[in-house]
């Protein structure tokens, strides 16, 4: 008599967690149950996180008892200390004043600087300094750097005519069509 054979077992695989799917495996590699368990999870874990997110009523509803808060807050306090926090409120919005009239005269001061220069907006961002005469030597800087005045007024900057320069071969400022014609016939020797 023989004996029977024992019963094949698959291989053992990766322990899976709680959640259905091997913590170790690349999702590439796990199988088409594990995948699904995988993605299942995710997408449970982000679907919480976005209905965790208040709507827009309980939003206003916050900002409601917020306001109350600050109401019930500012009646509980002292006259003393209510007049504290009302002057720190002044003195932080004076500060903020203060600075946006500081950056709007150093702007001014730059566009002044840039038009007596003949510069293009463009060219009066990258003007640097806090004086006058600091943005002055910034801008005679920027205008030898970068090839003479723009007092053509053109954008270029370096009075360079549209097209690109001329090159040698151009002999005359008046070429017509006919001249041109011939010129090319010169080279050519195209009759």
């Amino acid at each position: 008599m023989s004996t029977p054979p024992e019963p094949i077992t698959p291989p053992a695989g990766p322990a899976v967690n709680e959640h259905g799917y091997p913590d170790s495996t690349p999702v590439a590699d796990m199988s088409a149950e594990h995948q699904a368990a995988y993605w299942r999870y995710h997408a449970r874990k982000h679907e919480a996180r976005a209905n965790s997110v208040p709507d827009a009523d309980e939003l206003k509803r916050l900002r409601e008892r917020d306001e109350l808060l600050k109401q019930r807050e500012t009646a509980d306090m002292s006259d003393a200390d209510r007049l504290k926090a009302e002057a720190d409120a002044a003195k932080a919005e004076a500060e903020a004043a203060k600075a946006a009239a500081a950056t709007a005269t150093a702007e001014l001061l730059r566009v002044q600087v840039a038009a007596s220069k003949n510069l293009t907006p463009a060219q009066a961002a990258w003007l640097q300094g806090s004086t006058k005469e600091e943005l002055e030597a910034s801008a005679d800087k920027l205008l030898s750097d970068f090839g003479g005045s723009n007092q053509g007024g053109d954008g270029g900057g370096s009075g360079a005519r549209a097209g690109g320069p001329r090159g040698s071969d151009v002999g005359s400022t008046k070429t017509t069509t006919a001249t041109g014609a011939e010129l090319y016939r010169q080279r050519h020797g195209k009759n």
